[in-house]
């Protein structure tokens, strides 16, 4: 399989998860080093749609650790190699990623091919936890628009969920009743909602202090 038809970030679990496999002195690098190494970092995306789908994370993530941790250590005498159901669930991942007609296969793509071929003991550990296909597509779906992964042709993504990491979601505060009543921005909203319908029209960007009107600017971007 060619490395270069993979993100960055798949290219990031597949390096990491064979060097677990080598500190771990296992012989096959399974769906378990995977799914630790995706679940490592809070900002990964697995991570991220995990929550989404209320999964305890990091309970799931030490269950999982437990199993890897049970796994044989021969030790290396030679190459590292990918275990018979890693092999297929790359093999589906490379599927899924046409099926979906990205061009490149990502994170999302290769946690679908661990969903159908996971070694028993880890899909008894994701049904307990109601990891399931459908859940996982429905929660790639909300997050990221219509389940494309955004990459340029070298296979460097463009990080969809950004803006939650520098920003806040009005229109989903606003669904959930969490935004507070403005008060006393009169001038500030009409020049906002005047930006807005123009036909040709700018980004408008309120800059300072939510409560404080004497910071409180309004940017045309």
């Amino acid at each position: 399989m060619d490395i270069s038809n993979f993100t960055d970030s798949a290219r990031a679990i597949l390096t990491g998860s064979s060097t677990l496999a080598i500190q771990n002195q296992n012989s096959e690098i399974t769906s378990y080093h995977l799914m630790n190494i995706m679940l490592e970092k809070k900002s990964n995306i697995i991570y991220q749609l995990f929550v989404k789908m209320d999964v305890e994370v990091e309970r799931f993530k030490q269950l999982n650790l437990d199993e890897l941790n049970e796994l044989p250590q021969n030790g290396q005498n030679g190459g590292m190699r990918f275990s018979r159901d890693v092999e297929q669930a790359l093999e589906a991942a490379e599927k899924i990623c046409k099926d979906m007609k990205d061009t490149h296969i990502a994170p999302e793509h290769l946690l679908l091919g661990i969903l159908d071929y996971a070694p028993e003991d880890l899909k008894k550990l994701m049904k307990l936890y109601q990891i399931t296909k459908h859940k996982f597509l429905s929660a790639l779906k909300d997050v990221n628009d219509n389940s494309r992964v955004k990459v340029d042709e070298e296979g460097n993504e463009s990080d969809f969920d950004i803006l939650s990491k520098f920003g806040k979601n009005l229109t989903e505060l606003a669904k959930e009743n969490k935004l507070e009543p403005v008060i006393g921005r009169d001038d500030e909203i009409r020049n906002v909602i005047r930006i807005l319908t123009r036909k040709t029209k700018n980004n408008p960007v309120l800059i300072g202090e939510p409560r404080s009107s004497e910071k409180q600017q309004l940017w045309k971007d």
